[in-house]
């Protein structure tokens, strides 16, 4: 097995180094607190050896890796790369990448971004609308801890990556961060408002939490 990227950081409120694997990155991240060294740590990182095979070995695999891409719930296939014309776009076939192999990820990933830059602004209005919501901003991330958050200043965020969920999911999780907006808890009043407006439901949201719960890794680890 190949040594995997080592990513350092310190923490004051670590009290131990701490081993976390990034599935976006494929990497380790050795958290040492403060007063331990470097070499300390990767003494510690050493001893893990076998933690950290098994869990690298559990990744999902990527977009790359798999020959095929999501996109709102539906695995597109990657077509070989026959002309290198600098395009990436999708037809009735399969995603065309008109890059070399080794710059696949990076296109696949840009292609993505756009793709959730032109659909969830406009979807996003609507539902503010439809649960007569007023956010005072919208952005799109790459997170890696949530797929939404919701300030008390009104500012949403949602994560770029819910594009290659089915619509139902990245649906909910809109609805989910406006009903904030009304209930900036997780109280009965909160979940009421969520199951009045999300797609199915209180079922389909609970399928939703479901979904993101079994395949939160794969959307990580595509691209």
């Amino acid at each position: 097995m190949l040594a995997p990227p080592v990513i350092w950081r310190v923490s004051s409120r670590a009290r131990r180094v701490i081993l976390r694997l990034d599935a976006h990155r494929r990497a380790i991240v050795v958290t040492l607190p403060p007063g331990v060294t470097r070499q300390q740590g990767m003494h510690f990182f050493q001893s893990q050896s076998q933690w950290i095979a098994q869990a690298l070995e559990a990744l999902p695999a990527s977009a790359v890796e798999r020959g095929q891409i999501w996109l709102e719930g539906t695995s597109i296939p990657i077509l070989p790369t026959v002309m290198l014309d600098g395009r990436t776009r999708l037809t009735e076939a399969g995603l065309h990448v008109g890059h070399p192999p080794e710059e696949h990820a990076r296109h696949l990933l840009s292609f993505l971004k756009r793709r959730a830059e032109a659909l969830f602004p406009p979807l996003f209005r609507q539902q503010s609308l439809r649960m007569e919501a007023r956010p005072t901003k919208f952005s799109l991330r790459d997170v890696r801890s949530r797929w939404g958050s919701c300030t008390r200043q009104g500012r949403i965020m949602l994560s770029w990556r819910l594009i290659m969920a089915p619509p139902d999911i990245y649906t909910y999780v809109m609805v989910h961060e406006l009903a904030h907006l009304s209930h900036f808890n997780h109280g009965p009043d909160f979940w009421r408002l969520v199951d009045r407006h999300a797609p199915g439901g209180q079922p389909g949201r609970k399928k939703a939490e479901k979904w993101l719960s079994q395949n939160g890794a794969c959307l990580l680890a595509m691209v």
